[in-house]
């Protein structure tokens, strides 16, 4: 401030507010509000020092424009303790205001801050100029991003390319705590910290909301990925609004040609494949590969088709044995579900089951499996253990259909094991009533993948389970590593003590075998046996 004035930039942020302190009032501006409060005029030229109240001079800050009732009350509700958004046009500005209350010795006062978005420029002035430039960050829209993303792929034929597909998360928490408006003057900081750290030949456009894409030379995976660990650094400062700091985060999805396309359509379109997996996988980044594109594809046509399938008996049943190493004996088989699809051929679980949980098709599905697996299994005249997952469970009529299950296939209880994944011990609140009344009945629970994901020995003793299905990277890890070996031998008579029974997935070499019965692991299942087979 100087000789009681500021010069104002409609350009300037929030990170260094002038103050200006007056009875009964305060004042936080940035030099662009200033302009709002009087032209650039001192503050003691337009406010009575006498006064105490902002609501009093409402007029004065707006003498032009009868839309100063929204800020008179806002104005009213934050006297009353309630932190208040809102936006006036003034003078061909867009002015965003705050308003904290505060206790202060004289009293409640307001704390006020105003922000002008736009300059007194009209948009619609220069609509060709609005088209090219994203008006809140002031960075190329998509549109035109991807026309420079085109036209770099043919000045340089011969450079490799990433696209990265990119998203600012934290902003939902600005715009609850400070509105629209606010949140979108954050996004313009956000966005001014990664155009700062461009290089050449490296271009940044907005897609929509936190979205943006960028466009950088790809010369080679960690070339790659060191850019984005330097943009991730960009947010290891918190990002201040007005008297508040929010932390921010980046997740980015990357396709790179020429493998992953030639055109910048191409890439954008897969980079948004990679996106939406670190969503999913907990990482901030996420190469694309054709294995993401066969889910998304997916997504399109299974849960339509599942449900017909259903319907058209196309699903099967196939069984692998779990086998007794000391006597070579099956003592029981596990029932694993195919898609016999009429034109797509055989489709493995893994390619469909994943989007039938996602889309909440899963509980119909499974409860089909059990039925037909307790009817097979007494025809087999062996035990059978059926996958059910979190949702089946937890369905309202799960243990009617699991009693009539049971008693119109005349299967004994004790001959059905549900076989549980540890993402089902996540949430014990909601699984472990249904779980102890499977138990009661005289029904078998398997802990699946035990090892992975949620292990947590406290499950052992918290849930009414019966045997733990060790999973098969135990055994894959075993043969090359010692220590893994160890650990299985030391979970051996930790499991006899608790009564448990400890089965061996994935069991596929001689090695394999002889390694886990001499650990004390008799039962055994995987290809060394037998492979899955249709029952007939």
């Amino acid at each position: 401030m100087v000789n009681g004035t500021w010069n104002w930039d409609p350009h300037s942020f929030l990170d260094d507010f002038p103050v200006e302190d007056t009875p009964g009032i305060k004042l936080l501006l940035n030099g662009a509000g200033v302009l709002v409060a009087g032209g650039g005029e001192s503050i003691d030229k337009i406010l009575n020092t006498d006064q105490h109240s902002l609501g009093e001079y409402i007029d004065t800050l707006f003498p032009e424009t009868a839309g100063n009732r929204g800020l008179r009350e806002a104005h009213s509700k934050a006297m009353g303790g309630d932190l208040q958004n809102c936006r006036q046009r003034v003078g061909g500005m867009d002015v965003a205001w705050e308003l904290i209350p505060v206790d202060t010795k004289r009293g409640q006062e307001v704390l006020a801050l105003a922000i002008v978005l736009t300059d007194n420029q009209p948009l619609e002035d220069n609509p060709h100029e609005l088209q090219k430039m994203d008006p809140t960050t002031g960075i190329p829209t998509r549109r035109v991003l991807m026309a420079q993303a085109e036209e770099a792929f043919n000045r340089h034929p011969d450079t490799q390319w990433a696209v990265f597909r990119l998203k600012i998360e934290g902003f939902r928490r600005i715009n609850q705590a400070l509105g629209q408006d606010l949140g979108d003057h954050a996004l313009h900081q956000a966005v001014g910290r990664i155009v700062r750290s461009l290089a050449e030949d490296e271009y940044v456009g907005r897609v929509a909301g936190n979205e943006f894409i960028l466009l950088i030379q790809h010369k080679s995976d960690d070339h790659t990925i060191e850019r984005i660990q330097a943009i991730n650094l960009l947010f290891d400062e918190p990002l201040k609004v007005g008297l508040l700091q929010f932390m921010l985060r980046v997740n980015v999805g990357i396709a790179r040609s020429p493998q992953d396309g030639s055109t910048a359509k191409d890439l954008e379109r897969r980079a948004t494949i990679a996106l939406e997996r670190t969503r999913r996988s907990g990482l901030n980044h996420f190469f694309f590969s054709l294995a993401l594109e066969d889910r998304v594809l997916a997504h399109s046509w299974v849960p339509a088709e599942a449900q017909r399938a259903l319907r058209e008996s196309e699903f099967q049943l196939y069984y692998q044995p779990v086998v007794d190493t000391r006597t070579g004996e099956t003592v029981s088989m596990e029932a694993l579900i195919r898609w016999q699809h009429p034109w797509r051929g055989l489709i493995l679980p893994g390619h469909f089951i994943p989007v039938i949980e996602e889309m909440q098709l899963i509980v119909n599905l499974d409860l089909w499996v059990l039925e037909r697996a307790c009817y097979e299994a007494m025809s087999m005249g062996k035990p059978v253990a059926v996958n059910i997952t979190a949702n089946t469970i937890t369905a309202p009529d799960f243990l009617k259909r699991l009693d009539r299950a049971l008693t119109q296939s005349k299967l004994p209880p004790n001959w059905l094991t549900l076989e549980i994944t540890e993402r089902v011990f996540s949430s014990p609140k909601l699984v472990l009533e249904p779980l102890k009344a499977v138990h009661e009945r005289g029904v078998q629970i398997a802990a699946d993948d035990f090892g992975v994901g949620y292990s947590s020995l406290s499950y052992l003793w918290q849930y009414p389970l019966d045997k733990l299905k060790l999973d098969g990277s135990f055994v894959r890890a075993a043969v090359l590593d010692q220590r893994a070996q160890d650990l299985v031998t030391g979970l051996v008579p930790l499991i006899d003590t608790l009564g448990m029974t400890l089965i061996a997935e994935c069991v596929e070499t001689e090695e394999d075998r002889a390694w886990l019965h001499e650990a004390g692991v008799f039962f055994q299942q995987g290809y060394y046996f037998a492979r899955p087979a249709p029952f007939s």
